[in-house]
């Protein structure tokens, strides 16, 4: 079965709890979230009633997994204190998302040195004290700079010997190079010979506003962007059976509509007992 859902909101009286309201509201099987603001420093502490509140939603939804996406001001790969800042940060989130009860934790590598960046993943996994649960994930990116990340054996070379994973995003791929458009079933083929797909539980479903190779990290809505139906080859590849799939799509009423529409029209050319 294939659970999915979209990154949401947390502000508001309701914070982290309101997040599984809109999610069984919109009747979503998976949801993101910030556990802070995304472009800020500062940590938001978690009262135990919001605590409270959000595990009790997440228990009466039943199989409703969680991921929390880190800040965008993470950079693992960076030196002295811009690095430290972001281990902590880093850190901070796998407390909260074990404190919430949330399966997996995403994070964007940063740019500069992969050894550095693996350095970074592995002290934040022992601040937080995190063992099996949340996984933590490293997300491809579209390249550009020093971005690390970007080639899938970057990937498999900063989770090598750990007990990491990756969150593959589609967007992020096609722009670094990879036909998601033409050839689907190739990507996640070189995506297994490097990574291997049972260390791949998160897909991030993005369109590309960017053409393949432009490295342009730009999101579009289901079947708006440069790769369109290559998406409908992701969701569907039998490879992928049982993964979590988020939508990190700009949201209001209307666009939500669309891009679930979309998505649950793939989802019934599945077959049944991959659904059942």
């Amino acid at each position: 079965m294939r659970r999915y859902g979209f990154h949401l909101s947390i502000a508001g009286k309701k914070g982290v709890a309101g997040a599984v309201e809109e999610a069984l509201a919109l009747g979503l099987s998976a949801f993101q979230i910030f556990a802070k603001s995304p472009r800020s420093w500062k940590s938001r502490a978690l009262s135990p009633a919001e605590v409270e509140a959000f595990r009790a939603l997440k228990e009466m939804a039943g199989e409703l997994p969680g991921v929390i996406h880190a800040s965008y001001l993470v950079n693992l790969g960076a030196e002295g204190e811009l690095w430290e800042k972001s281990v902590v940060s880093l850190a901070d989130d796998l407390e909260k998302a074990r404190l919430l009860g949330l399966e997996y934790v995403v994070v964007h590598p940063g740019s500069g040195s992969p050894e550095r960046v693996k350095e970074g993943l592995l002290k934040a996994l022992r601040l937080a004290g995190v063992r099996d649960r949340p996984k933590l994930l490293v997300e491809n990116t579209a390249g550009g700079g020093e971005k690390v990340g970007a080639r899938f054996e970057e990937l498999a070379w900063l989770i090598e010997g750990t007990p990491l994973g990756v969150c593959l995003d589609t967007c992020h791929a096609y722009a670094a190079g990879y036909d998601v458009k033409e050839a689907p079933e190739a990507v996640l083929s070189e995506l297994d010979r490097a990574v291997g797909l049972e260390r791949v539980p998160v897909v991030h479903l993005n369109d590309s506003v960017g053409g393949l190779g432009s490295r342009i990290d730009h999101h579009a809505h289901l079947l708006q962007g440069q790769i369109g139906e290559g998406l409908k080859g992701v969701l569907l590849d039998p490879r992928l059976a049982g993964k979590v799939f988020i939508l990190e799509t700009p949201r209001s009423p209307e666009e939500d509509a669309w891009n679930l529409r979309a998505l649950r029209g793939w989802l019934e050319e599945a077959p049944a007992q991959e659904e059942a």
